[in-house]
């Protein structure tokens, strides 16, 4: 009868409790190299988390025939990137008991790969006490384990819309630099840990696992890797302490209780909002979004589009960074300030339906201060097009639109004698948004900063 992977896997575990001799070592990788190949074989792809969990294993193999292989190695020996010291015997023994707890917890490896479990450990091991660069580091790979498989399962819950490829890079920094962080470390804390940690581990796993379902659409796969990055990080929180001596056990239900559930839009790491229902970005904490916000916003039921930093209410349609609009039934952008905009507002517009720089129509403004300005005929001929306008709109016709033009006039051409009028704006036409007068610049918005700029270790 041919060997399984099984076979295989518990003839290594012998070998390898009665010592990692020289006599040993290719007789254990043998049979490591020989599982791997077979799982590969009989799980290809991942759809589910027993498919993952398969992977997993396959993934740590490398690192165990690496540590088995180096067994004898002399103290100073680099193992895939890594000086594990006097450690690696250690290194070995968590990776396999480790392997061995996988294939035991889930029914679904077991089909292709079930291991005999090994005996507990006389004296369990204890929780390793971090120094301050590494509780640091657990501290904000605790959290980016968690969020960035909310935001990948946010993604896959609106049919794969949203910013896919910036997610993906995220994901790539957190994978890198957790792998970088444990090859910095060596010693006794990466044979305990580089399992979990590392590119071959399950960290790397599950977020090339991520990666690739983002990719490929495959909501199974995207499911299974935020499951997984999730419990990994739980394991490793039971398995550290803080420098001080404190568990981490805070850290992780924070990290998990910040899950999104959104119905209709997008929201990505450390978001807030409650039932979107379009594109939500880092950071945002709207409440009922019809369309999208970005970073920064604090939008409440917003109809349309809002940029960073908006505050605005119920916007029936497109606000831009700054705006603070009520009700706005139209567009409004930076600066605005309109309260019930019937119609599309630009920078520093406090009107209906008005264009940049316009407070009134036609453009009423710019044609007073150019004729104000020692504008001939042509400015003349103008403001009385705009004046007559505007009195028609307001129900005045006949002779009234006469006497109030040759009023209006009368006392335009006295202002213009001596000076006065409205004041000068730079480049012509409305004030800029900058310089309203009675507005205060909103409060500053803190911004989540992208996951790539967090991983900054000593």
């Amino acid at each position: 009868m041919a060997l399984t992977a099984t076979d295989l896997f518990n003839d290594a575990t012998t070998r390898e409790i009665g010592g990692v001799g020289p006599d040993q070592v290719n007789l254990i990788v043998s049979d490591l190299i020989g599982v791997q190949q077979m799982l590969s074989a009989a799980d290809p792809q991942i759809n589910n988390l027993s498919d993952l969990h398969t992977h997993v294993i396959i993934n740590q193999l490398n690192e165990e025939i690496a540590a088995v292989e180096n067994a004898n190695s002399p103290m100073g020996t680099s193992i895939l990137g890594t000086d594990l010291g006097q450690f690696v015997g250690r290194a070995i023994n968590d990776i396999h008991r480790d392997i061995i707890d996988i294939a035991q917890g889930d029914a679904g490896v077991q089909a292709l790969f079930n291991p005999t479990p090994l005996p507990p450990l006389n004296t369990p091991a204890a929780p390793f006490l971090d120094n301050a660069a590494q509780t640091a580091f657990v501290t904000q790979w605790i959290q980016d384990s968690n969020h960035l498989g909310q935001a990948a399962i946010t993604i896959e819950n609106n049919g794969f819309t949203g910013d896919i490829a910036g997610l993906i890079q995220q994901i790539q920094t957190f994978a890198n630099n957790s792998n970088a962080f444990d090859q910095s470390q060596g010693g006794l804390w990466s044979a305990r840990f580089w399992n979990e940690f590392r590119s071959d581990g399950t960290a790397g796993t599950a977020a090339n696992a991520l990666i690739e379902g983002l990719q490929t659409h495959n909501a199974g796969e995207v499911n299974a890797a935020a499951a997984q990055l999730a419990a990994n990080s739980a394991d490793v929180g039971g398995n550290n302490l803080m420098a001080d001596g404190g568990s981490y056990a805070n850290v992780v239900a924070a990290a998990q209780a910040t899950a999104v559930t959104p119905t209709g839009g997008n929201q990505a790491a450390g978001d807030q909002g409650g039932n979107a229902g379009g594109n939500q970005a880092a950071g945002d904490q709207g409440g009922n979004a019809g369309g999208n916000q970005a970073a920064g916003d604090q939008g409440g039921n917003a109809g349309g589009n809002q940029a960073a930093g908006d505050q605005g209410g119920n916007a029936g349609g497109n606000q831009a960074a700054g705006d603070h609009g009520g009700n706005a039934g139209g567009n409004q952008a930076a600066g605005d300030h309109g309260g019930n905009a019937g119609g599309n507002q630009a920078a520093g517009d406090q009107g209906g339906n008005q264009a940049a720089g316009a407070h009134g129509a036609n453009n009423l403004v710019a044609d007073l201060t150019a004729l104000f300005e020692g504008g001939g005929q042509n400015s003349v001929s103008a403001v009385l097009a705009d004046i007559s306008a505007l009195a028609h709109g307001a129900g005045v016709h006949g002779n009234g639109v006469a006497t109030l033009l040759a009023n209006l006039l009368t006392g335009a051409g006295a202002s213009a004698q001596s000076g006065g009028g409205a004041p000068a704006q730079s480049g012509g036409g409305a004030q800029a948004a900058s310089t309203d007068p009675g507005h205060a610049d909103p409060a500053p918005v803190i911004q989540h900063a992208a996951f790539e700029h967090m991983w900054h270790h000593a």
